[in-house]
């Protein structure tokens, strides 16, 4: 099995991210549901939750983003 180069590793992390931040600019700015956006993602509404609390989303009436806590 090939290793992937640091360039590709990288590029997967970017990937990550931007997509990371599509979704929390969906739910806290857009106001689009969690199944809205599973659907849309093809993903399961329940990852998305546990995403969520991973990344510090407020959900329900109150949608925000806490600031990331440092170690």
């Amino acid at each position: 099995m090939a290793r992937r180069t640091a360039e590709e590793v990288a590029q997967a992390k970017a990937a990550a991210r931007a997509a990371k931040d599509t979704i929390i600019k969906l739910y806290v700015e857009r106001q689009r549901s969690i199944h809205q956006i599973a659907d849309a993602y093809f993903i399961h509404h329940t990852w998305l939750i546990r995403w969520f609390r991973e990344w510090g989303v407020t959900t329900g009436s109150q949608r925000s983003v806490k600031a990331p806590s440092q170690p």
